[in-house]
């Protein structure tokens, strides 16, 4: 007998499913835990005849999954004899599977919230414009870029907040605060403050103002990772992802950082909102990306770890988060960053490319003509979802240092390599030009 594998356990679980949906009734959720070993749950107990049905399905769906099943005693839940049965036939986390009456409920310790919708806001008034700058790797060039769009913003008069939610390897805070303008505190001491009831200890020093534009234009805001005063940063970052506890409810991480950014936005009144999402598959680029109601910029270079790390994101969206996350996608917009100085044309185009056939792979729905709101867009529209805005690269921004290298603002050179990306992210985020 072949062994059971993780990749294969939960399509054998929806087969098996499938094929006794009879005798199992319709919904019917599977539970996949910590372990990756399956359950299947049904709201209310079978009578008897059907529980001896039962009892002979779970020895059967237990030796076909192997080490993925629990116990043969241990595979079907009923709703009626759990505690709270709504935290499992209600939970957010659970996703239909394809169009069928089969629910998918999959237990993560992390990235949970790459499949979550929008957070509701607390506040009873729209937000200011948000845009999450994000990397599938790194080394593509975003927080310059974020640098020198946040001047570009405050040089055309615009109160722009950038937050550095690069929490474990900050970067965007010191490009944009020379130590001497740090505020006390930064993003980690309110999570730990908040954690105890008296964030609003840290808030009004939390944010710095940056020296980058001079009296007379906007400005630009920074709340860094850390503060001037920081003591024991790796201690407070251990403590900041935490889910609170408030007798019945949950306080989720994504509904803290979503409480903190509504804080800060009513404390500063800024323009626009820039967030510095950290690289990589983790939960706090999740929830930048899909939760904050913010234009998610998605940094690419066009190589094959790139479009092939994407990849995974995308057809993680694609299987279960697509019905879940109606109109989501249509804040993604592909940045091809750090374009190269010689066969710029061809590059582009490769990059486009790649891009198209990662949405048409995955995300872009089949238009047969008769549904308006299907998502999908032609190959050559510019202001399609793939179709990148560029960066080109060059050597001047190598070791970009702009508080100390304001020269580098030269408006030709800043429009050379950055004119175009200000100009449509601007569009796509203020709905205007500068």
């Amino acid at each position: 007998m072949t062994t059971v594998l993780f990749e294969h356990a939960l399509q054998q679980a929806i087969n098996f499913v499938q094929t006794h949906q009879a005798d199992l009734g319709k919904p019917v959720l599977l539970v996949r835990d910590l372990f990756g070993r399956i359950r299947i749950a049904i709201e209310r107990s079978p009578d008897e005849p059907t529980s001896i049905v039962h009892t002979q399905l779970a020895k059967t769906f237990s030796d076909t999954l192997q080490n993925y099943s629990p116990t043969p005693d241990a595979v079907f839940i009923y709703g009626n004899d759990l505690f709270a049965p709504e935290a499992v036939f209600n939970s957010p986390d659970r996703h239909r599977f394809e169009d069928s009456d089969i629910f998918v409920l999959d237990r993560q310790i992390t990235n949970q919230d790459w499949l979550r919708g929008p957070l509701q806001t607390t506040e009873q008034q729209t937000h200011p414009p948000r845009a999450t700058l994000f990397g599938i790797k790194g080394g593509v060039g975003r927080s310059t870029a974020l640098a020198v769009w946040a001047w570009h913003l405050a040089k055309n008069g615009k109160r722009v907040l950038v937050l550095d939610l690069d929490l474990e390897s900050p970067g965007i805070s010191s490009m944009l605060l020379p130590a001497s303008y740090a505020p006390k505190f930064g993003i980690v001491d309110w999570f730990m403050e908040d954690a105890l009831g008296q964030a609003e200890m840290v808030l009004p020093d939390m944010v710095g103002n940056s020296p980058l534009v001079t009296t007379g234009m906007g400005e630009i805001r920074v709340v860094p990772a850390a503060g001037a005063s920081e003591g024991d940063y790796i201690a407070k970052l251990s403590r900041t992802y935490l889910d609170l506890n408030h007798g019945e409810n949950t306080v989720t991480f994504a509904e803290r950082l979503l409480a903190l950014l509504e804080q800060l936005e009513h404390q500063e009144q800024p323009d626009v909102v820039l967030l510095d999402s950290r690289a990589g598959l983790h939960d706090i680029a999740a929830i930048s990306i899909t939760r904050l109601d913010s234009l998610a910029l998605l940094f690419a270079i066009n190589t094959p770890q790139t479009w092939q790390a994407y990849r995974f994101l995308f057809t993680h969206w694609q299987r279960w988060g697509q019905k879940q996350l109606p109109g989501f996608h249509n804040n993604l917009k592909i940045i091809a960053g750090m374009v190269p100085e010689i066969g710029v044309a061809d590059y582009l185009e490769r990059c486009r490319q790649s891009a198209y056939d990662l949405f048409a792979d995955t995300l872009y729905e089949e238009d047969n003509g008769t549904n308006n709101d299907v998502f999908n867009f032609a190959e050559m529209l510019s202001d399609a979802p793939h179709y990148p805005l560029k960066i080109h690269w060059n050597r001047a921004f190598l070791e970009f240092d702009p508080i100390y290298q304001q020269e580098l603002f030269d408006t030709t050179l800043v429009q050379a390599v950055y004119g175009s990306f200000l100009e449509d992210a601007t569009l796509l985020t203020l709905g205007e030009n500068l």
